[in-house]
């Protein structure tokens, strides 16, 4: 009797454990995306209210390293695949505000599921990949922070890189389509449409890429973190949760509130909300109304 007694509490604690559990990884991983954010704020201030880059430049060829991933921190590969790949990375978001975290442990959600990509490259003596969850809103690269239209509703960080936990890469999402920027002084940062996109080197076009370990036929990767939603922080520095994929249904989704347009029954998706130009939940001239 007594044994069936254990057995039945057991039956009725056990979820309570692991809704309490999901719920302390959560306030966690809000943590963490607030202080990147007050990070963030501090840094803007240091660079006459400019907000960090999304992408490094080749210093050799001069390209914009827009559609690269990132070595996090840039450093770390002994033999890089693609030399330029460190110049790249240097002033990516998740190294260049660094100093300013002071702490590699903030740049992902130690609950989120292990990832390995591109691990072919050896780790330099004295070095080490940190990991990464958090995905920076690139159409922030370079972009005046008081040029922002909605500060409180603008994302600056996400879960747009999927639900994982990545060693030693980071990569913007979305992010600016800077395919056309050629030389160490030219300028590719965030341009509104008007009656067609700004094409060429100004930012005229942008969006968002895969999760981690996604592709067209490869929809593996989950958005969602906790119940359903991501942790999300604000070009205001104010972070909160965000459900997302509350509708399974094609292009029914809230676009002020969730950038993919649908999502799979295991929380992936590969469309995304876009005026044709950009992404559109995630452009810093949007007011959200």
């Amino acid at each position: 009797m007594v044994i069936a007694i254990i057995a039945i509490l057991a039956a009725i604690l056990f979820p309570v454990f692991a809704q309490a559990k999901e719920a302390a990884k959560s306030v966690a991983d809000l943590s963490n995306v607030k202080q990147l954010a007050t990070a963030t704020a501090i840094y803007t201030t240091d660079t006459d209210d400019t907000f960090p880059l999304g992408h490094g430049i080749d210093p050799v060829s001069g390209i914009h390293g827009w559609n690269y991933g990132k070595y996090v921190p840039h450093d770390w590969s002994a033999a890089p695949g693609n030399p330029a790949r460190p110049f790249l990375s240097q002033t990516f978001f998740l190294n260049s505000t660094q100093p300013y975290v002071k702490n590699q442990e903030m740049l992902a959600s130690s609950s989120m599921r292990k990832y390995e990509y591109l691990n072919t490259e050896a780790i330099a003596a004295g070095k080490q990949k940190w990991d990464t969850t958090y995905a920076y809103n690139g159409f922030l690269h370079g972009y005046s922070a008081s040029g922002v239209a909605s500060p409180s509703n603008s994302p600056l960080l996400t879960g747009a890189n999927g639900a994982v936990s990545v060693k030693g890469w980071g990569f913007a999402n979305p992010a600016l389509d800077c395919t056309l920027s050629v030389g160490a002084t030219a300028i590719c940062v965030y341009q509104p449409a008007g009656a067609a996109c700004v094409t060429g080197q100004t930012g005229g076009t942008g969006g968002m890429f895969y999760a981690y370990g996604s592709g067209p036929a490869n929809l593996v990767t989950s958005f969602w973190m906790f119940k359903k939603g991501q942790n999300w922080s604000f070009v205001d520095g104010h972070a909160k949760f965000r459900k997302v994929g509350a509708t399974l249904a094609p292009n029914d989704t809230d676009w002020r509130t969730d950038p993919m347009t649908a999502y799979q029954p295991n929380g992936a998706s590969e469309t995304y909300w876009s005026n044709g130009c950009h992404a559109w939940l995630f452009r810093p001239d949007y007011e959200f109304n």
